[in-house]
């Protein structure tokens, strides 16, 4: 009975991780790689479910076979694929799930070989964690690096590790010295203490992933997607400090503020001012390309800070958006018609002072608004206002 228990630790284990995980991947629909996890501590306890049955079944102590060694290779290799998604690296699910299927193959061919011939003596057995060790070694390099990106050590280090466990299993059936082990309570406690060491650092990893989520959530405007003003104002010195020491000297700044945006409100209600928030959103995202910085400053105000360009193209760009909001859009047609102003302003290439070229844009924001709104307005260069 006690024999029984201790071969049963490892299955509790596995599923008692795979329920937490499952947990947190239904609250967190974004993060797949919770999912993955914990679909690979399922599969742990199918193993085992299989492992403690023969056993049963065969009135002889736990000895793990080709069905636990392909579940906790698949398992090993899900770890993995989660770990590559998380990374933003390519998840190579296809590769993985082909040298899945290999050793598969492998192993059944081997199992039929030994069966045909009556000669599964421990040297066949030690074949099966033989060969998921070569499998697990297999994934760790096709997880490596590609394409110049950095390799995911993380990833390797599991892989590498899963194959260890493998190979002294291996030395373990064939040292005849050691062969009692493999019918004791060393294998399944042995197998508790590493999956419950990778069960607290898979939920490690996914509480670090909620506080990025958290700190990310503080710093974005839930409405429209973008960053709000604490995530600009954060944001936005790191990247000219990053463009400095790059040895960039371009970078402009410009305002927008949709016309009128009170009347919208009163008139139509908040859910129709929200939607139109949104869709004045999505058109300025054309005017910030990937490396500028796009936030609701508040209200309906917005700032995008261009890097690389100069104040002429950012206006060129915001001219573009305000032209496109009068244009017909079947997207907007159930919203009304809506104008917006725009202030655009260079930073001082000197000074890099992001506060100054906010304020000159502002007041260019300003005369655009004073001059019958639903306009693009140049804010006065940095030279000028240093002089005035």
């Amino acid at each position: 009975m006690i024999s029984l228990l201790i071969d049963a630790l490892p299955l509790v284990v596995g599923l008692l991780f795979a329920g937490a995980i499952e947990a947190i991947g239904r609250r967190r629909r974004e993060a797949v790689h919770a999912k993955l996890w914990s679909g690979a501590f399922g599969l742990i306890s199918i193993g085992w479910v299989a492992t403690i049955a023969t056993g049963i079944v065969a009135q002889r102590p736990i000895l793990p076979g080709a069905a636990p060694s392909l579940c906790w290779l698949a398992a090993a290799l899900l770890f993995v694929h989660g770990m590559r998604l998380r990374a933003g690296a390519p998840g190579r699910g296809k590769v993985l799930m082909a040298i899945w299927t290999a050793i598969s193959l492998g192993m059944a061919l081997l199992l039929d070989l030994t069966s045909t011939a009556g000669t599964a003596t421990a040297a066949a057995a030690a074949t099966i964690p033989l060969l998921s060790a070569a499998g697990l070694l297999l994934a760790a390099v096709a997880v490596g690096q590609r394409g110049g990106r950095q390799l995911n050590w993380v990833a390797i280090g599991t892989l590498t590790a899963f194959a260890f466990a493998n190979l002294l299993f291996v030395w373990v059936l064939l040292d005849p010295a050691l062969a009692g082990l493999a019918f004791s309570a060393a294998v399944p406690l042995v197998a508790t203490l590493a999956y419950v060491t990778l069960g607290l650092a898979v939920m490690l990893l996914l509480n670090q992933d909620l506080a990025v989520a958290l700190e990310r959530l503080a710093r974005t405007d839930p409405l429209t997607g973008v960053w709000n003003r604490r995530g600009f104002d954060e944001a936005a010195p790191h990247l000219l400090d990053k463009m400095r020491a790059n040895q960039g000297t371009l970078a402009a700044v410009a305002i927008a503020d949709i016309d009128s945006f009170k009347a919208i409100n009163d008139r139509h209600g908040h859910n129709v001012g929200d939607a139109v928030l949104v869709g004045f959103a999505r058109l300025l995202e054309t005017a910030a390309h990937s490396g500028d910085l796009l936030a609701r400053l508040g209200g309906e105000e917005f700032a995008v800070l261009a890097i690389g360009v100069d104040s002429g193209t950012l206006f060129e760009r915001c001219e573009r958006v305000r032209n496109s909001i009068a244009l017909p859009n079947e997207d907007r047609s159930t919203l009304p018609s809506i104008t917006a102003s725009f202030g655009v302003a260079q930073i001082d290439p000197h000074t890099f002072s992001l506060r100054d070229a906010l304020e000159r844009a502002d007041a260019a924001l300003y005369r655009a608004k004073r001059d019958g709104r639903n306009k693009t307005m140049m804010g006065a260069p940095p030279s000028a206002r240093l002089n005035s």
